[in-house]
Order: structure tokens, then C-alpha cells, then sequence
């Protein structure tokens, strides 16, 4: 028998419920139908008439889909189990269809429903609330996603294929190092290597040969410009096959851009075209050699008649000799220099005898300017051994004349150079250094030698070393061990023992030199006395950490003096008194702010700033702040853009005050713009974090400022955006020491990007206590 439900009380509400519903009795194995509201009707094209009263089992026609058995016994034993516990039980995404009103055919359909007990006064289960939960679009987004997955995989594989089988050489390098990440076999064949031996290092530790010939600073270029360059008939010497060989490419470098838009490396395409460049070379050397050839048929020639001493020249003969046109002979013989007419006249009478004429002399222009000129001929004789004729050259050698006296000079120069050179290095306030290619020092200064005390074979080899306090002494000799070992720029700071008895603070800087072949030579370098800078630095430091101190008691009294008045004022209705004092409050707040970032940086520059690692979970941290940033501004709107991060080890407040700080700058210099994008993401075992704003962006040759001390906007901008300039410092300083790396990408008058990278789950800390910023 059926319970009856009464009309009262539920009735209403229950058809107005926009989730569907029945209501079912517990007498199993019927489960009767006891009542049904009206979206329960429209979600399944039924009738009132035909469920009430029925059991459930028989209200609905059999499912035509093959699922139809194993619907029902999944439904009875939902039923069974919310009885069994009184608590509700939930069937996820079953397929059930429901039929077309007025055809013959149903509609494909999948649901999630729950079922839910009623109980009476006496706790027993009296009936069930079934509700069915159309989940069908959600079904098939589902499988559409799976589709377009694998469809992406597919497509994947394809561009794979067709990079690997591409004509044409491609790679993509990664990061600062160029790290080869993917290459064809056809850039692995004209680099003369296979693809094994390039994957996964470093593209200038496998092409040692290619270092040092401007590769290196145009893929740098790209990757932090991210503007593509492109290079035609590019010369290169590579070892292959043993040997040295230079080739020619035309290439194209492109940055490679991650979904962020950040660019992490560089995308290379080349071809080799050594044969058409050395075909053109040779069509170049054959058009100098014809043109040669024409210059050669056109020296000067004359034909001398020794009968009659008549000449006939040419019009380039007379332009040597400084006239417009050919003149008579005699005008030629007068414009021969005074001290040269005697060898003249010695070359002719000898040339009648030997056969062949040949002399140089000087020649005066109407101009009254000297010039030189060789003159070539060969006699003719008659039949009875009589000379006849002389036919010869004339050429213009002043050029020569002069480059031979001009290269005179400079050997003499150039004796006097080697010396001044010497001069130099010696009185030079600077310590001068060179080593070869195993790292020993081959030379010294005497400025260097000035400071340590030592002689000049002390210093040799590693003897150097010997001048630096045993503190700093094993990191400066490892950095250069290290820097020679990849070819780097050597840059080290370390303090000395100075001659005058006290220790002096240097920087020492050794640039990498290379030989014609391409080869590492060594290191040629400089040593600077820095203490100066350092003593000022320090009292600077000493300053700013005594004044926050000093400042920081006060300022914390007039902030509680302050937010007394301010509740006097409310509570005696004086609203406009006590909103100026608020304001007061706000710019006390701001100035407790300054004083924090100086106390942070006097604690980064004396090695102070305590870490406090442990354990956190990096989007929960972000979300956070997120949302209480959210409520400082009505402007901006944060957009999340989270994906999955996982757990960082690291000081959960330090690395929360670089990401406050990131906003916060964000807001502030985007006045114009109504929203903040917030991307976080895990590559490369990184958890990364980017914070995009479209504001008025960062000029391109002040980007490698932004994390400096002090460094504000310049011009006009000054003072739109107030602030010491720190916070941005302090956060470089924070990653830095928590083994991370910052940076930031922009466009002017466009927006700008920081980001910065933490290493997952590790308790490395690099760059610690022994950084030097």
C-alpha cells in the first residue's frame, strides 16, 4: 500500500524546486512513485500521470542503449545503501536515455543522481528524495577534450616528423646557455655531428671551434631583445672530420616564446652554402684578375723612334707625366726631376747595348707636386745591329714610393710604440694581467706588484694567489678555475694583502682571447682598487640601518598616538578631524613602509637577512595575497591564471613579500588598465611565477637596471610613482638567495612582466650567505 503525501505545506515549493525531483517509496523491490515535481517532468519529457503511483522500475520504459541492465542494478543498490546508512547515496555519470515526445526515438542522456532518505520521528527511513542531475553536456565536453588531446598528440608527432625529416637545418636552443633542446639530423650533419653528441648540452661545449665568432652574442641578442635576426653567407669555422674547416650559412635565429609569452630560448634555422659562396668568390677573384688585366692594358706606352727622336704616346703616358695630352718628347725630358736626369740619361745609353731599358725616377707637375714613375722598354735593332726604336711602359709608382717611406716610418713607430707601451702598463694606477690558456699567469704590471710586495716571478703561474687573504682566496682561484674551464668572463672581488700593511678590496676582471683559427689563447685582464668604493658603501650602509633604526621607535609611537585621536575624534562626531588624522595614519603607514625596505637592505649588504625555510604549498600562498590585494584596489581586477604548482621549500613570508611587492608595483604603475594577470606554473622542476600588467612599461635600455638599488623611473615620471626605489632590489635579493632567478620582460608604453622561478621541494641554497651582488 502506498503512503500518501500530504498536499499541505511542501506542495508549493516542491514544484517550484528548479532541480529535479521524485519522491519514492522504500517498498522494494517495487519502489513505488509517490510524488513528482514539475522539473522532474521537463528534464525527462514525462507525465504526472504516468509515474505517480508506479514503481520506478516500471514507470520508465527499458533503456535502449546496451547499458540498460546494468542501470537498473546500479539504481537498486543506490537504493539499498542510502536505507542501509540513512545517509544519501550518489550514482556519477550513468547513461539513461528519455524518449522524443511524439516519435519513436530517445534522446542520448547521462546523469548524476543522488538519493537521499527521509526519516520519521522515529529515525526510520519512511521514503527516498531522488533527484537526477542532467550531466550530458559535461559527458561529451569530456570526450570532446579526450579527442582534441589526442588529436593534439597526433599533430605533435607530425610536426616532430616533418622537423626531423626538414631539408633545411633546425634547432632550438634553450635558456642563457643554449642548451640544445631538439635538432634535425640535417644541422646535426653540417655541424659534423651526430644528434646524440648535441642533445642536451650546452651548443658552444659541443662547437668549441664556434665560440668567439659572434654566434654567441647574436643568439644572446634574440633571446633577450626577442627580436629575430637574420644572417646570409655567414662564415664559421667548424671541425669536422678532424679538421678545421670554414663554411658558410645563411640562418635565421627567432625567438622561442613558452605559453606566457616569455621567451626561453632561441629557434635556429640554417642552411650551408659554402659552394655557391666559394662559387662566388671565384667569379669575384676572375672579375678582379680581367680587371687587372685592363688596368695592365692600360699603363702608359710609347714607341721611340732613335733615328729621328720622335716619340709617340699615349694620353694615360702624358697623365703621368702630368699633362692633359701628349706632348713633343722634349716636353717630357723637362719636367724630369734636376737630380734624376743623370740616370735617365745612363738607363738609354745602357739600354743601347743590353737591349732593354729599365729606370725610376721623379717627375714635376705643373702643380710643382713630385710623383714617380718607372719606365720599361726594349730596344729594336736593324738587320745590321743598328738600334732603331724602343717600345715601352710607362707606370705611376708614387703610391708605392710613398707606402714603402710611410712603412719605414712606422717600424720606427712602431720601436718607439713598444717602449710607450711599456711606459704605460707601468705607470698605469691600474694592475694589469695576462695568462695563457692553462690558466698560469704569464704577466704582471708593476702597478700589481706596487700593491702586493711580491717580485715579478712570485706572481707567475697561481704565485698571485699568494697576495690574497686566505678568506677569499679559494673562492677567487675556484671562480677563475671554473670561468677558464667554460671560456668565460672572469669577474671576482677579494681583498689583498697591501704592501701598506693593511688589506685593500679589488676587482679583478679577465676577458677570454682567441687565436686567428679560432682557438682559446688565454686571458688578458685588469685589477682595480675598489676600497674606496667599498669604505663608502659600508659608511652608506652603517647610515641607513643606524637612521631605520632610529626612525622606526618614533615612527611606531606617532602611528599609536595617531589611531588614538582618530577614535577620540569618531567617537566625538568631529568625521572630518578624524579623516585627516586617518590620512595622516595612511602616510605613517607608507613611511614604516620605507623603513622596512632599508632595514632589508642594510641586513642584504651586511649578510644579515634571516631565512626562515620550511615546507608550503606555492598556489595556496599566491591565492592568498591575491585576495587580500584584491581589496586595496577597485581599479585593477587580479586574474588567476593558476596551474598546478606543488610543494616549495623555502621562508613562506620572504617569498610572499616578493610577490606583495610584484603587485603591488603592478597597480601602481598601471594606472590606465583594469587588470592584473597572475600566471603560476611548474617547468624544468621550477615552480614559476609571472605577474602581467599592461601599464607604461619599461624602455628597453633601462631593463637591466630595474633590480638595482635606488632605481626609479627617470624624467618626467619621477615623481607620478613615489618610492625609494628598494622593493624591487629587495626582491631580486630574496630569490637570489632562496636559489631562484627574477626577471622581467616589457615594451613601453605597453606593459611590462615579472617573473621569477623557485626550485621545487629542495633545501639547496645557492647564493646564500657567500653571494656577492
Amino acid at each position: 500500500m502506498s503512503k500518501l503525501i500530504p498536499e499541505t505545506g511542501y506542495k508549493a515549493t516542491f514544484n517550484k524546486i528548479s532541480a529535479a525531483i521524485l519522491l519514492i517509496d522504500i517498498d522494494a523491490p517495487l519502489y513505488t512513485i509517490l510524488d513528482v515535481n514539475d522539473a522532474y517532468l521537463i528534464a525527462t519529457n514525462s507525465t504526472r500521470e504516468a509515474l505517480v503511483g508506479k514503481s520506478v522500475f516500471g514507470a520508465f520504459p527499458a533503456n535502449p542503449s546496451d547499458e540498460e541492465a546494468e542501470n537498473i542494478r546500479m539504481t537498486i543498490f543506490s537504493f539499498e545503501e542510502a536505507i542501509r546508512t540513512k545517509m544519501p547515496h550518489t550514482m556519477s555519470d550513468y547513461r539513461y536515455d528519455i524518449p522524443i515526445r511524439g516519435t519513436d526515438e530517445f534522446e542520448e542522456r547521462y546523469w548524476t543522481t543522488s538519493n537521499t532518505p527521509v526519516l520519521d520521528e522515529n529515525e526510520n527511513v519512511s521514503y527516498l528524495i531522488h533527484s537526477p542531475a542532467n550531466v550530458t553536456e559535461l559527458i561529451k565536453l569530456r570526450e570532446k577534450e579526450i579527442a582534441s588531446v589526442e588529436a593534439l598528440k597526433n599533430h605533435r608527432q607530425q610536426l616532430y616528423s616533418t622537423f626531423m625529416q626538414a631539408p633545411v637545418g633546425i634547432a632550438i636552443f634553450r635558456g642563457p646557455e643554449f642548451v640544445v633542446d631538439l635538432i634535425n639530423p640535417t644541422l646535426c650533419e653540417i655541424y659534423g655531428r651526430t644528434v646524440e653528441e648535441m642533445l642536451a648540452k650546452p651548443i658552444f661545449d659541443v662547437l668549441v671551434h664556434i665560440r668567439g665568432q659572434g654566434f654567441d652574442q647574436l643568439l644572446e641578442q634574440v633571446r633577450l631583445t626577442g627580436s629575430p635576426f637574420k644572417g646570409q653567407g655567414y662564415p664559421a669555422s667548424l671541425l669536422r672530420d678532424g679538421k678545421l674547416e670554414t663554411v658558410y650559412f645563411d640562418f635565421v635565429y627567432e625567438p622561442y616564446r613558452e605559453i606566457d609569452g616569455t621567451i626561453s630560448g632561441v629557434i635556429a634555422v640554417a642552411t650551408e652554402v659554402t659552394e655557391q659562396v666559394t662559387a662566388k668568390q671565384l667569379v669575384e677573384e676572375a672579375e678582379e684578375r680581367a680587371r687587372l688585366a685592363v688596368d695592365a692594358v692600360g699603363l702608359g706606352t710609347y714607341d721611340l723612334n732613335l733615328e729621328t727622336g720622335e716619340m709617340i704616346t699615349t694620353k694615360i703616358f702624358a697623365n703621368i707625366f702630368g699633362f692633359d695630352a701628349p706632348v713633343p718628347r722634349a716636353d717630357y725630358v723637362s719636367v724630369f726631376h734636376p737630380d734624376d736626369i743623370k740616370l735617365r740619361n745612363m738607363a738609354h745609353a745602357e739600354a743601347v747595348v743590353s737591349g732593354q731599358l729599365f729606370y725610376e725616377s721623379r717627375v714635376i707637375w705643373p702643380d710643382k707636386s713630385v710623383h714617380w714613375a718607372r719606365v720599361e722598354g726594349k730596344v729594336y735593332y736593324d738587320a745590321a745591329s743598328k738600334p732603331m726604336r724602343i717600345l715601352g711602359t710607362l707606370l705611376d709608382i708614387t703610391a708605392q714610393k710613398q707606402a714603402k717611406e710611410e712603412q719605414q716610418k712606422l717600424m720606427a713607430l712602431v720601436a718607439d710604440s713598444e717602449q710607450l707601451l711599456r711606459n704605460i702598463t707601468t705607470a698605469a694606477p691600474t694592475g694589469l694581467w695576462m695568462s695563457d690558456e692553462q690558466g698560469d699567469i704569464t704577466y704582471v704590471n708593476q702597478t700589481w706588484i706596487d700593491w702586493t710586495g711580491l717580485c715579478y716571478e712570485e706572481n707567475l703561474a697561481n704565485g698571485w694567489l699568494n697576495s690574497i687573504i686566505p678568506e677569499d682566496r679559494k673562492r677567487a682561484g675556484e671562480k677563475f678555475l671554473e670561468d677558464l674551464a667554460n671560456k668565460n668572463l672572469y669577474e671576482v672581488e677579494f681583498r689583498i694583502n697591501h704592501i701598506d700593511g693593511t688589506k685593500h678590496w679589488c676587482v679583478a676582471t679577465g676577458r677570454p682571447q682567441y687565436r686567428n683559427n679560432g682557438t682559446f689563447s688565454g686571458y688578458i685582464g685588469s685589477c682595480v682598487d675598489i676600497t674606496e668604493q667599498k669604505n663608502l658603501q659600508q659608511q652608506k650602509d652603517d647610515f641607513i640601518g643606524i637612521a631605520s633604526h632610529e626612525l622606526k621607535t618614533p615612527v611606531t609611537s606617532i602611528k599609536a598616538y595617531t589611531q588614538v585621536l582618530e577614535r577620540m575624534l569618531l567617537k566625538k562626531g568631529e568625521t572630518k578631524e578624524a579623516g585627516m588624522i586617518s590620512r595622516m595614519d595612511g602616510q605613517l603607514n607608507r613611511l614604516t613602509s620605507l623603513i622596512g625596505d632599508l632595514l632589508d637592505v642594510t641586513k642584504i649588504n651586511s649578510g644579515k637577512l634571516q631565512f626562515n625555510d620550511r615546507d608550503f604549498e606555492f598556489n595556496d600562498l599566491v591565492k592568498e595575497l591575491v585576495e587580500d590585494l584584491q581589496r586595496t584596489t577597485e581599479k585593477h581586477k587580479l586574474i588567476e591564471k593558476f596551474f598546478p604548482t606543488g610543494v616549495v621549500f623555502g621562508d613562506k613570508e620572504r617569498i610572499g613579500q616578493v610577490i606583495t611587492n610584484l603587485i603591488t608595483n603592478a597597480i601602481k604603475y598601471s594606472p590606465h588598465a583594469d587588470k592584473i594577470i597572475i600566471h603560476t606554473g611548474v617547468k624544468n622542476n621550477e615552480v614559476s611565477l609571472c605577474i602581467e600588467d599592461f601599464g607604461i612599461g619599461i624602455e628597453e635600455d633601462k631593463l637591466n637596471k630595474v633590480f638595482e638599488q635606488f632605481y626609479r623611473v627617470s624624467g618626467d615620471m619621477q615623481h607620478t610613482f613615489p618610492g625609494l626605489g628598494l622593493g624591487l632590489y629587495i626582491s631580486s635579493e630574496i630569490i637570489k638567495r632562496e636559489g631562484g632567478r627574477i626577471w622581467v620582460t616589457s615594451k613601453h608604453g605597453e606593459g611590462s612582466t615579472f617573473c621569477f622561478a623557485l626550485p621545487l621541494k629542495t633545501k639547496t641554497k645557492a647564493l646564500r650567505s657567500d653571494y656577492i651582488g
